[in-house]
């Protein structure tokens, strides 16, 4: 999370949220995660909970974040202490974290939310902290495709699909 923070101006919710992408990369392309997270489902989506209650609370510690609130909001950013090293990452783990950060550190902390749950669709009940998939499905679901389609599909309801699409013959048909 230190290298998340040191590269890009995160929030607090993204900070909790980007370390779970940062481990569905890394599964997918090292075979194994990263950091020691436990990535849940929560309300808004896939949240690190290591990290949230770290960043919950790290004003009582000697933590190396700082969370500062932003003027005339509800938002938070995570700032970093002064001389904070880095822990130990190989050349392959911050390439990973980098890329992350590149692709993923822009986005509102509300899309990233839905993100998150759209690579977890077999979550039914969100915020009763399931562990959110981190394998190879969870990979394939961050595509640009697989979000467009999925949140095209989610926002279908059965009325909306019966003004719109033409009626199949009935059964009553058939057999008659």
């Amino acid at each position: 999370m230190i290298r998340l923070c040191r590269s890009a101006d995160l929030n607090k919710t993204q900070a909790v949220k980007l370390p779970y992408l940062v481990d569905v990369i890394a599964t997918h392309v090292l075979g194994t995660p990263i950091t020691e997270g436990l990535h849940q489902a929560w309300d808004h989506g896939v949240v690190t909970s290591q990290a949230w209650r770290h960043l919950d609370r790290c004003e009582q510690t000697s933590s190396p974040f700082r969370v500062e609130p932003v003027p005339f909001s509800e938002e938070q950013r995570i700032r970093l202490a002064e001389g904070v090293l880095d822990r130990e990452l190989t050349p392959a783990q911050q390439a990973i974290v980098d890329f992350v950060v590149q692709e993923f550190a822009a986005i509102p902390a509300g899309e990233l939310g839905l993100m998150t749950k759209l690579m977890n669709p077999s979550i039914a009940t969100w915020g009763i902290n399931h562990r959110a998939d981190t394998g190879e499905d969870a990979y394939e679901r961050m595509s640009a495709e697989y979000q467009e389609m999925a949140r095209r599909a989610s926002s279908l309801t059965l009325d909306s699909l019966r003004r719109s699409s033409i009626a199949i013959t009935s059964i009553e048909d058939v057999i008659a």
